[in-house]
């Protein structure tokens, strides 16, 4: 084991849920990284910033190579692809944060758009972030309390990273349609929406919209429509005993046999067989 690791990863709560909660932590560590230390080339279901305490290294990332130096961060986005390695003469001293949920999404996208050259920004206070970072690793217990604990410092270390940067609201006329499309999605998942409707809300062309999010997202917008629906409705179906068709009105559907074909389509079991077998 590397005696320069330390890192603490939320095994409190599934992966599912992870996704479908607004902000939640993933992981987080502190690592002092061998010469020419490298991790990747890995893809990741969550986002994550590193925080270059000291040293610097190379971060290979949609074709690009930004060298990264102390007093600085990177963001990887999550299902992005990179690489990154630490200097053979001057290994780079680190801390991260992983992290996923719905509004995850729109605080990295903020984030890139406010960084020179993109994924990389100048950050004057690391040592805050590590030790902050450091209390995460010493709050490691499996229990609702630390739990909470632990992604109440998430909340601040994010709060206290967007004030450093100076980073404003990004107001809904700079973010991309694709990602105003995503929060229409995530805000009114539980209507009977239609593409067009999504579309009509960022004011394009729903072709337009569906070829712009397959780039920009890599799903169509149906299918992360879908996946939002289908994500609510287990939770919704593991976690409370409301009826079938109080959980179908509440993911967007006018009546439980829709909804129950909508289900089985996606997951080749019923509502009601998929809650006999989780419980």
């Amino acid at each position: 084991m590397n005696n320069n690791l330390r890192e603490y990863t939320d095994k409190f709560t599934d992966f599912s849920k992870k996704t479908i909660s607004d902000f939640i932590l993933y992981n987080s560590g502190i690592e002092y990284c061998e010469p020419h230390y490298s991790y990747g080339p890995k893809r990741r279901d969550y986002h994550f910033i590193h925080f270059i305490k000291e040293g610097e290294g190379l971060l290979e990332i949609e074709n690009q190579k930004i060298e990264v130096h102390e007093n600085q961060l990177f963001i990887v986005p999550a299902n992005v692809i990179s690489t990154y390695t630490a200097n053979k003469q001057n290994p780079w001293k680190y801390s991260w944060i992983g992290f996923t949920g719905i509004e995850s999404v729109n605080f990295v996208q903020t984030l890139i758009q406010s960084s020179a050259p993109d994924f990389v920004m100048n950050c004057s206070d690391v040592s805050f972030y590590e030790k902050r970072i450091e209390e995460i690793i010493k709050l490691n217990q499996n229990t609702l309390a630390s739990y909470f604990k632990i992604n109440g410092i998430m909340y601040d270390i994010v709060g206290t990273l967007l004030g450093e940067c100076e980073i404003e609201t990004v107001n809904n006329h700079e973010i991309s349609p694709s990602f105003q499309a995503m929060r229409y999605m995530e805000l009114h998942y539980h209507d009977d929406i239609q593409i067009s409707d999504i579309a009509y809300s960022v004011g394009i062309h729903p072709n337009y919209l569906s070829a712009m999010f397959k780039k920009e997202i890599g799903v169509s917008p149906k299918k992360y429509l879908t996946s939002l629906k289908i994500n609510k409705a287990k939770k919704l179906l593991t976690e409370s005993e409301d009826p079938i068709n109080l959980i179908a009105s509440s993911v967007g559907f006018n009546d439980a046999l829709s909804f129950s074909k909508f289900f089985r389509k996606e997951l080749g079991t019923s509502p009601t067989e998929y809650r006999k077998d989780y419980n």
